[in-house]
């Protein structure tokens, strides 16, 4: 697969700890072992453990950047290196729905904000880009950490769903949740 010539890379997004930047192949490198961790993956259904090119697969899709789809990867700023911590993807291929964000950070950079950071660029940089009224997310059941962080940033549970988690290999009940554009610009 190669990029889409059509589309360039999006400019990076600062906030004050971190770059938001496009994807690049190198960084399904730094991404594999994020993928590994179970305490990770547990959460964001990945297989597990990885298969050897998981990661390096779903970057080749990423770097086509279809234009349904915005993949943030998360790097701290002060990292000469641009190593990859984290990702935010999106996606809104189903124009009946709103966009969909998932979100995923290695272990050690947890309880330190850095997530919610991200996701206050990552979502007005969404609002902005596809002009929707709302943004969706589902978390399993059990993820204390996404479900305090994301309706600390504003989202709201609206039911619940099942999807099937390759990494415990059980089909499991997700909260779904929505943010209205009104509740993210009001704050």
């Amino acid at each position: 697969m190669f990029p889409n010539a059509a589309l360039q890379a999006p400019a990076p997004i600062m906030t004050r700890r971190l770059c938001l930047r496009a994807p690049k192949l190198e960084d399904s490198f730094d991404i594999d072992p994020i993928y590994n961790d179970f305490d990770v993956a547990r959460w964001i259904n990945v297989p597990h453990p990885c298969p050897t090119g998981f990661a390096l697969e779903r970057f080749q899709r990423f770097l086509t950047f279809p234009p349904h789809e915005r993949c943030f990867i998360l790097s701290k700023k002060s990292d000469k290196k641009q190593k990859a911590i984290g990702l935010i993807l999106a996606n809104w291929a189903d124009g009946e729905k709103s966009p969909i964000i998932g979100f995923f950070l290695a272990s050690r950079f947890h309880g330190k904000g850095f997530m919610g950071e991200a996701l206050d660029a990552a979502v007005k940089e969404l609002f902005q880009l596809t002009g929707a009224e709302e943004i969706r997310a589902s978390f399993y059941d059990g993820n204390i950490a996404s479900d305090v962080l994301l309706k600390k940033k504003g989202f709201k549970p609206v039911g619940t769903s099942s999807d099937f988690n390759r990494a415990t290999g059980k089909t499991e009940q997700q909260t779904d949740l929505i943010l209205p554009r009104s509740v993210f610009e009001a704050e």
